[in-house]
């Protein structure tokens, strides 16, 4: 991945995480203390596919009396705008909470008890569906993780074979067209420079486990020989995962604008095996008046139904203001 600076105070060019910052582990580390694990989000570039959800009639903003007494032991300020409209960050926190909930539930049902007790001897799933968010978030990167690469494919096989054919679909019918999820974020005291650079190093240093923490339905994400991005998640509101190739090189397939007031460019095309374009990210990034700004959005077939890129904005914003919680020793202004 690269980072791009357009009418910035560099020149046009692209950037590594080395030209902002000195690669230094420990300043990429944030962590969360639920099962003693190291919660380190890590980016992904997502599209979604033209089919409906079942089961997600609860608005992002209903909040559970569960979700207002889950501790958040936050230290940032997070606005974040999703679509048209903002919300607050217990409205974020809310619907990954939901999104976590349902796939602790998948693993129950795809893996059973037994399979369950196998990866994560010291929690049930029941215990986890009433546990606090953030004790939720780890247990999920757990099982993840020790499910494997091989695992993931497996149990997610039936899912990634129709989510291919209606991407294929999806993009024959779009003939061209296309459609964009849209969020933006508002960080006060953060950099965008460094926020940039920290998110362009966790692709480049490839800790896959880390990639997963930052949403629920991040699956497997890792990166390539090729320096493309492997990415297995479920996008918006989609019952069924995906799986494609991020390659952030050429974005001539990208149709998201460049908006010249954003200097810091993160963009790429969301490809099948085969080459195929079905989707794209933009990703930009601004300081402004000691705020960080990012325009965050993803590019899906023309056909996708609006409810679907409504969910995808939510999963944005989910997984870019836990990247800016973990981001924290490095984008904070000192």
């Amino acid at each position: 991945m690269h980072i791009t600076v357009v009418n910035g105070p560099r020149p046009l060019k692209a950037i590594r995480t080395c030209d902002c910052l000195a690669a230094d582990a420990t300043m990429l580390k944030a962590r969360v203390p639920s099962f003693n694990m190291a919660v380190r989000p890590r980016p992904c570039a997502a599209f979604g596919h033209v089919i409906t959800e079942r089961g997600t009639g609860t608005r992002p903003e209903e909040i559970t009396e569960q979700e207002r007494q889950d501790p958040m032991v936050e230290s940032i300020e997070i606005r974040a705008i999703v679509g048209e409209e903002r919300a607050s960050r217990a409205q974020v926190r809310a619907w990954e909470s939901r999104r976590a909930e349902a796939v602790l539930q998948k693993f129950a049902t795809r893996l059973g008890r037994r399979g369950v007790v196998e990866l994560m001897p010291d929690r049930t799933i029941e215990e986890l569906l009433g546990a606090p968010l953030d004790v939720q978030r780890s247990a999920l990167t757990t099982l993840k993780t020790r499910l494997g690469h091989a695992g993931v494919y497996a149990m997610l096989r039936h899912e990634l074979a129709l989510s291919e054919r209606m991407a294929r679909i999806g993009v024959a019918v779009s003939r061209g067209r296309t459609k964009h999820a849209v969020t933006r974020l508002e960080v006060p005291n953060y950099s965008a420079e460094r926020f940039a650079a920290w998110f362009d190093n966790l692709t480049a240093a490839n800790a896959e486990t880390d990639m997963l923490d930052a949403c629920p339905d991040h699956y497997l994400l890792r990166g390539l020989p090729d320096g493309r991005q492997e990415v297995v998640e479920t996008t918006g509101g989609s019952p069924a995962a995906s799986r494609f190739v991020v390659d952030y090189g050429p974005t001539g397939a990208v149709t998201i604008p460049i908006s010249p007031s954003y200097p810091i460019q993160i963009a790429g095309r969301a490809l099948l095996d085969d080459g195929l374009v079905i989707g794209g990210v933009r990703h930009q990034f601004r300081d402004r008046d000691g705020t960080l700004e990012a325009l965050l959005t993803v590019q899906f077939p023309g056909t996708l139904p609006a409810k679907l890129i409504r969910q995808h904005q939510w999963h944005l914003a989910v997984e870019f203001s836990n990247w800016m919680i973990a981001a924290a020793p490095v984008a904070a202004a000192s």
